[in-house]
């Protein structure tokens, strides 16, 4: 059976797609790994499952999938990205994975000969214009009785304590940067409501944040990569300048405040949603 989602058009990815951008991805996917393998184990995502990753990125997720699904499952990541998709193939030739597979391609225009077991995406659904008109559409790709499950951020509950003014800074000015440019930095929270306006029963839910503390926290460079991606809207939004950021002491600028307060950190909490597409749903 042949399946094509069209979706609503979206504001261009925020992030960029640069060679230091990839590499923030693949930490960030790494930092917030345990949370979203949790997520796929609890949803059930299994032996022998064939699953399309949207939004696959760098294959990070796509490769926690290919490794639950084992040799008799299959994953697709689909990503709009060329330079992205090209860095993932490489990834899973390097690792010879072969029941992975990558493509290049706008959603809007995807194709799939079958449906799949499982639809997962993490990160992603926040980037849409109209999340639940996204979901619907690519909710078709999955056979009835198969899983959707997706993860998001709610960014607002970030947070130090006791409070570390350049850490809340810092999450402000990136927090501000996604909603100026359209984004929805609560996606996450809104998933249920996601899931049910896409037609979807409503799904169950966990959220999960990393908590951190001391000299080796990983949150410090992870605030100042995204900074660094983000920095030209921020420029040209207004939010702040290059000088003002001082972008190649922040990490270490950070990690001294919060040793000094003897701080703990909470990054961005990721929220995960999963349920099965009701039988007799296209």
């Amino acid at each position: 059976m042949q399946t094509q989602a069209i979706l609503t058009q979206n504001p261009p990815y925020i992030l960029g797609h640069a060679e230091t951008e990839l590499d923030r991805l693949i930490h960030q996917a790494r930092y917030f790994g345990d949370l979203t393998q949790h997520v796929l184990n609890l949803a059930g995502l299994g032996p022998g499952m064939h699953v399309l990753d949207a939004g696959c990125g760098a294959g990070d997720v796509s490769f926690m999938a290919v490794r639950m699904v084992g040799a008799e499952g299959e994953v697709i990541g689909v990503d709009k990205s060329p330079e992205a998709v090209a860095l993932a193939s490489q990834r899973a030739q390097a690792a010879m994975l072969t029941n992975v597979h990558f493509v290049t391609q706008d959603l809007a225009e995807l194709h799939l000969d079958e449906p799949v077991d499982a639809l997962i995406g993490s990160r992603i659904l926040m980037y849409f214009a109209d999340p639940a008109v996204a979901l619907r559409r690519m909710a078709g790709f999955v056979k009835p009785g198969g899983l959707v499950v997706f993860q998001d951020f709610d960014m607002e509950a970030a947070k130090s304590e006791p409070a570390c003014a350049l850490f809340e800074t810092t999450l402000r000015r990136v927090k501000q940067t996604f909603t100026r440019a359209g984004f929805d930095i609560q996606c996450g929270l809104r998933l249920s409501r996601i899931f049910q306006e896409a037609g979807l029963t409503a799904p169950q839910m966990i959220l999960g944040a990393r908590v951190e503390s001391g000299p080796d926290a990983l949150v410090y460079d992870q605030l100042a990569q995204v900074t660094r991606s983000l920095l030209p809207v921020m420029e040209r939004t207004g939010i702040a300048t290059a000088a003002e950021v001082g972008l190649e002491t922040l990490a270490d600028r950070i990690r001294d405040e919060a040793v000094a307060n003897n701080a703990t950190l909470v990054s961005p909490a990721l929220i995960g949603a999963w349920t099965r597409k009701n039988r007799g749903v296209n």
